[in-house]
């Protein structure tokens, strides 16, 4: 009996220490994975943004910069990017301590996310007026930009946004939310210790629950193992979830879109009840599809889409839901340039 519970023992043991061993020696002989594009410093920190199409200053087309969904690093828009990319210049960028852009200590608001990117395009040359196309809790940071930096907006391009009033629109109370953010620390706090024991590379959670990464060309999928095992990538995900509410305040701020083309993109795959959070309605995707018609409402010449084979994240991460979009923004960027030049 002893002798068997030994053996037991030595199994158990070797379970246990075994991924840990194997984990920390493929940490150890990880290479570093540089940034595809380039780090521009936007006072105190760098900023991460990676451009591609068409470089031509003579292009009668604008400028598309993607502006990514809380706590995505820019390899996530990569179908997105590459398909806006076939009509013009598209750029993504990463926010402080996404990927590989540095922590800033700042808050996650509205304000700071629109002044850190307008100078972050002017230090990368990025020309203006140019096309917005935001993903989730980008639709609050996009609205604050228009209202702060008009001119530099051409047109507008909503994929399944946030928008202020949300929380009250769902029936949610403070606390719920606030609940959220504290479910997504924990999480994130369980994340970190993998990475600090070496099991990300073994299994890394924030890769394999995004399937559609799977479908990524190889240096993508190694892109987005390499960032989200970034101790200030972890940190910095429940900082932007934990943002949202004066994001939100500050976007409020903005009451028109004025005349620019602009198109809200909903995801309109129901979501299965039982995988809804504690306290949120069964008509989730409902009432986000009423809100998003609300943003189309901003301009006079705003209009609502609905994909209804898409979901939240497979609309801008999976390639054939990507592609049902790409004709409503070519038409974003096409409607943009003759407004530009009549």
């Amino acid at each position: 009996m002893k002798k068997a519970l030994k053996i037991i023992s030595i199994i158990l043991l070797v379970l246990i220490t075994g991924p840990l061993v194997i984990g920390q020696f493929l940490r150890l002989i990880a290479t570093e994975v540089p940034p595809p594009g380039d780090l521009f410093d936007v006072g105190g920190y760098k900023l991460h943004i990676h451009c591609t199409g068409p470089d031509n200053p003579n292009l009668p087309l604008p400028t598309v910069v993607i502006e990514a969904g809380a706590g995505a690093p820019s390899p996530t828009y990569y179908w997105l990017q590459k398909g806006i990319a076939e009509t013009t210049k598209a750029c993504v960028y990463d926010r402080a301590g996404l990927a590989w852009s540095e922590e800033s200590g700042l808050p996650r608001d509205s304000e700071t996310v629109a002044t850190k990117l307008h100078t972050l395009l002017d230090a990368a040359g990025i020309d203006r007026p140019f096309v917005f196309a935001g993903h989730s809790i980008a639709g609050l940071y996009m609205r604050y930009y228009v209202e702060k930096y008009p001119q530099d907006l051409a047109g507008l391009i909503f994929l399944d946004p946030s928008h202020p009033d949300q929380i009250e629109a769902f029936g949610l109370s403070p606390e719920v939310d606030a609940t959220q953010t504290e479910t997504l620390e924990q999480q994130m706090a369980a994340v970190r210790l993998m990475i600090q024991l070496g099991l990300t590379e073994i299994y890394n959670p924030m890769v394999a629950l995004a399937p559609d990464v799977a479908s990524m060309p190889h240096n993508i999928q190694d892109q987005t193992h390499y960032v989200t095992t970034r101790l200030r990538y972890i940190d910095a995900v429940p900082l932007e979830s934990g943002g949202f509410a004066m994001a939100a305040e500050q976007a409020a701020e903005n009451a028109s879109l004025g005349d620019r083309p602009v198109i809200v993109i909903s995801a309109t795959e129901p979501i299965p009840a039982e995988t809804l959070p504690n306290g949120f309605p069964a008509n989730l995707t409902e009432i986000f599809t009423g809100l998003h018609k609300e943003i189309a409402a901003l301009s006079s010449s705003g209009r609502h889409i609905e994909i209804d084979t898409a979901n939240h994240m497979s609309l801008v991460t999976n390639k054939e839901q990507v592609a049902k979009t790409l004709p409503y923004i070519r038409d974003v960027i096409i409607e943009a340039a003759q407004q530009k030049n009549p």
